[in-house]
């Protein structure tokens, strides 16, 4: 693929963009709950206020697992002086759950600085999680310096590349794409060749049947890319999962709860567990958004996916730390 230059991506937005789509679904961005049951590639979204709604054997699935994204350790601005305490507090609701989760998922932003003692903090957090197993993949603050070498050397054991990889667990096969270690024009993500053309291979033996769910750290869908909220060659890589009839993505980076259904693909970002950024194109550029400490929490949280075998379904529920 050529590089697209920032006038062209643009251009793409313009006409490709949210609204004319009108599939965007702008989901818990002041931190309402919500459970979501995906069926045939469409996400249907529940308020917890109204879970008896539900059927049970929707909201008990046999895998369960659960994404907390950008933990920003390090971080000590107005928005939030204390992403220790908050990602704690990520860490006891996950504990607070029914049934303990069978790992969790970390979307990339580990530590703010890419300082060892960031990392060792995070590491220190998860380790009361009630689910053992943590995977990762890193964001473009978790690879400064060095490239992503200490990153490497901390969580890509078995990685692939730059850290990308893929593993199954009960019937469905997930892969943890890099997409920061080559950012384009604005900040957009890129997987690049090499990793595209793994990505082809890992999923060629599969049944369409699998259920796929894909995470990484910059969304793989347009949400805003004049402020690089995106992943320049992510078509490419949706190419490959067209075949398979449920496919989830799960992305942070942009600190709020999003949506989008296109196909048999859904796309989910997720809270930050250190601090909100503004509504896309809602302020002048992104970053740090500091609100009044009354509301932080309540603008932070964890995403928590339940798998339901033989019912084609993944459910997703967003719940904040207030």
């Amino acid at each position: 693929m050529t590089q697209k230059t920032k006038d062209e991506l643009l251009h793409d937005h313009n006409h490709d963009g949210i609204d004319r789509r009108g599939f965007l679904k702008c989901m818990a961005w002041a931190g309402t709950g919500a459970f979501c049951v995906m069926k045939g590639g469409v996400l249907k979204s529940y308020s917890l206020s109204r879970l008896s709604e539900i059927a049970s054997e929707d909201a008990k699935g046999e895998l369960r697992f659960v994404q907390i994204s950008d933990s920003h350790m390090g971080f000590n601005k107005p928005a939030n002086t204390d992403v220790t305490g908050t990602l704690k507090a990520a860490i006891a609701k996950i504990n607070a759950l029914p049934a303990p989760p069978d790992f969790i998922l970390h979307t990339g932003d580990i530590s703010h600085l890419s300082k060892p003692e960031e990392f060792d903090t995070v590491d220190q957090i998860l380790k009361s999680a009630s689910a053992k197993d943590v995977f990762y993949v890193p964001g473009e603050h978790d690879v400064l310096g060095d490239g992503g070498k200490q990153y490497l050397e901390r969580y890509g054991h078995g990685a692939q590349g730059a850290g990308w990889h893929s593993f199954d667990n009960k019937g469905v096969h997930f892969i943890g794409l890099v997409n920061v270690m080559n950012l384009k024009a604005g900040g957009l993500g890129s997987l690049g060749t090499e990793q595209l053309e793994w990505l082809e291979k890992d999923v060629k033996h599969l049944s369409k049947s699998t259920p796929i769910v894909v995470f990484a750290h910059i969304p793989l869908w347009a949400v805003y890319p004049e402020w690089g909220w995106g992943t320049e060659d992510s078509a490419q890589a949706l190419a490959y999962l067209k075949r398979f009839g449920s496919v989830t993505v799960l992305n942070g980076h942009i600190h709020q709860t999003m949506q989008k259904v296109e196909g048999n693909v859904t796309f989910h970002t997720a809270c930050s567990t250190a601090f909100p950024q503004p509504k896309p194109g809602a302020a002048p550029s992104p970053g740090p958004m500091k609100v009044p400490a009354e509301q932080l929490r309540s603008l932070l949280g964890v995403t928590d996916v339940n798998y339901l075998r033989g019912r084609h379904a993944l459910a997703v529920t967003d719940s904040t730390l207030e």
